[in-house]
């Protein structure tokens, strides 16, 4: 599928994956399990672009959702680091948990820890070598569980992480593309 999306020119994808064969009923159920992913081709190589990824504490120095990004807890870009961003369109503030880090296959994953948007929240960032390493495909996801108060606005929440994750991996195409190649 993807080098077929490739061969066309895609340059971006977005998914929604349902989980049961139920997803409409799950839909409306605030413990039915909510997965949604965007990805986008980077025309530079996993390792020009994974010290932006793994500099967890640093996402606001490259993205324009955040005001501000901090390293406020934890072994620093390790798993344990906990950070806190604060939104530069409203400036409420939230903590994220580092829980998963793989620096050779370049993935980190982490939850919110507080203040998050949803419940059970594990979002994950990987990029993949393509093109001989001349490209990076970046794909940057969450998986999660609705609170009880939002069972009604499923649509719209998922719409909310998948305008997110378009956002925020359009910045770090940006950023990584402008930077020369080592």
């Amino acid at each position: 599928m993807l080098k077929f999306l490739l061969s066309l020119g895609v340059a971006t994808a977005s998914v929604l994956v349902p989980t049961t064969n139920t997803f409409a009923q799950d839909a409306i159920n605030s413990e039915a399990i909510q997965r949604v992913a965007h990805s986008t081709v980077i025309n530079q190589s996993c390792t020009q672009v994974w010290p932006l990824i793994s500099d967890f504490g640093g996402i606001s120095s490259w993205y324009r959702g955040f005001s501000s990004s901090t390293h406020i807890a934890g072994p620093t870009n390790q798993v344990g680091a906990i950070r806190e961003l604060v939104r530069s369109n409203n400036g409420k503030s939230f903590q994220e948990k580092m829980v998963y880090l793989n620096q050779k296959g370049y993935t980190l994953a982490y939850s919110h820890i507080q203040n998050g948007p949803v419940r059970e929240t594990i979002n994950q960032v990987g990029l993949s070598d393509l093109n001989n390493r001349t490209q990076c495909l970046a794909t940057w996801g969450s998986t999660f569980r609705l609170k009880p108060e939002q069972v009604d606005e499923a649509e719209k929440i998922r719409g909310f992480f998948i305008k997110a994750f378009e956002n925020v991996l359009t910045d770090l195409k940006s950023q990584a593309e402008s930077q020369k190649t080592l």
